[in-house]
């Protein structure tokens, strides 16, 4: 990577550690996401848990448009593998969602 040496792994990625209050943030995001499955739900266009492989987190969760999609939005979470899963980002889908597209969100 242009000759760039990663030192500590851990480090790397751990980006919370580098922004200022990061630790608060994952739970800062649990209401909205929360809530914004709920009402999608609710208006019968969420899928969730939706099964795609044989480990117990190979589920993802689809949020649909009112009406046909126009095309379809994957988001992949920055977690590393390492923490938290589908549900803390489900509010990040509302702007594609909003502007007519499909989203899926993998664990």
């Amino acid at each position: 990577m242009l000759g760039l040496r990663i030192v500590d792994w851990d480090d790397a990625y751990a980006n919370g550690a580098n922004i200022a209050g990061g630790d608060r943030w994952p739970a800062a995001w649990d209401g909205p996401a929360q809530a914004f499955r709920e009402k999608l739900l609710a208006q019968g266009r969420a899928r969730l848990d939706i099964v795609y492989g044989e480990a117990p987190r190979s589920r993802f969760d689809l949020f649909l448009p009112p009406a046909a999609p126009k095309g379809l939005v994957v988001f992949i979470h920055g977690g590393y593998w390492m923490e938290s899963d589908k549900t803390s980002w489900s509010h990040l889908a509302a702007g594609a969602v909003g502007r007519g597209f499909a989203v899926v969100m993998p664990s």
